[in-house]
């Protein structure tokens, strides 16, 4: 099976060598590696031309620019590869050797049109390790029938990504969850690989782990997506909220003071509990996390969804 990996970079100086090494030290190498840069203002560029000039698997690496979003490089990078099978991964995740070799020997087995592969966090630090729950799907919520393929870990058979049309141009963000569920609706033949594995690195600090989660957040709204988590975040906090102003107007103001503080260590504590099996030493983090997650959701759901309706109204 002749295959074609497609990467995207955008100021990836720090993670691209990491990448490109995990490519070469494949059990099975891809028979091109499609790498399209949307605008490094970083040494990116200059680190792949690099690995073209002085390692053995820059022969078969492709090196397109191509301004735009990340969507609008993957499409590209399609349009550009040689051969019927595409697999696909970030810039930031790290294949590892039998992951390639896994999704084509699964698609083999199964005859599907897609194979989505799995992915593993990498934490450095307790911070990190805590952030993983609240980004991958973890082991246990894992429905190898539903389960929707990532970009990070994908293989395709590229006159299926044709037909479907691609990724669409319009999302900056969460374009691979909204390409997922457009597989799905077409009841698309797919296939999943838990052993087709990537490691992904997680955000170092709160501030881009609150940004990570508001893109996703946009992002799911700017495609008309209503995940079901979201749906219940809002509900958990509309709750308390009422329970809050129904006290405070009825005059219960002591039992206020006790009540809630005893409600939101409950929060907190069942925060800790449902993850702390893959957060054995991060765990501390696991409070401070939810907290900013649910803020970052509905923050970015409400800004979604104020964008969402300015274009709507802007085209009519």
């Amino acid at each position: 099976m002749k295959t074609s990996l497609s990467v995207t970079t955008l100021n990836e100086e720090s993670t691209i060598d990491w990448l490109l090494t995990a490519i070469s030290e494949q059990f099975v190498l891809p028979d091109e590696i499609i790498i399209v840069d949307g605008g490094s203002t970083d040494k990116t560029v200059k680190k792949i031309k690099r690995w073209q000039q002085n390692h053995e698997l820059g022969q078969i690496i492709r090196l397109f620019p191509k301004k735009g979003n990340r969507s609008i490089g993957r499409n590209f990078a399609v349009s550009k590869a040689r051969h019927e099978w595409i697999a696909f991964t970030d810039a930031g995740c790290l294949p590892y050797q039998d992951w390639l070799q896994v999704l084509l020997r699964t698609q083999r087995e199964t005859s599907a049109d897609v194979v989505a592969g799995y992915y593993q966090g990498l934490p450095q630090t307790r911070f990190e390790e805590a952030v993983v729950p609240y980004v991958l799907v973890m082991p246990h919520r894992v429905n190898q029938k539903n389960f929707l393929a990532a970009s990070r870990s994908m293989l395709i058979r590229k006159s299926m990504f044709r037909k479907l049309g691609g990724f669409d141009k319009t999302l900056n963000h969460n374009e691979d969850f909204a390409f997922a569920n457009k597989l799905k609706q077409a009841k698309v033949p797919m296939a999943f690989a838990a052993d087709a594995l990537v490691g992904w690195l997680p955000r170092q600090n709160l501030r881009d782990f609150w940004q990570m989660i508001h893109r996703f957040a946009f992002g799911d709204i700017q495609a008309k997506i209503v995940r079901p988590k979201v749906v219940l975040i809002f509900t958990r906090y509309l709750i308390f909220l009422g329970l809050l102003t129904w006290m405070i107007i009825i005059g219960e103001l002591r039992q206020t003071g006790s009540f809630f503080p005893l409600l939101i260590s409950l929060y907190l504590l069942w925060a800790v509990m449902k993850n702390k099996r893959y957060v054995p030493h991060g765990w501390l983090w696991l409070p401070v996390l939810q907290v900013t997650s649910d803020l970052a959701v509905m923050l970015g759901s409400l800004t979604g969804a104020y964008f969402l309706i300015k274009r709507t109204k802007s085209s009519t």
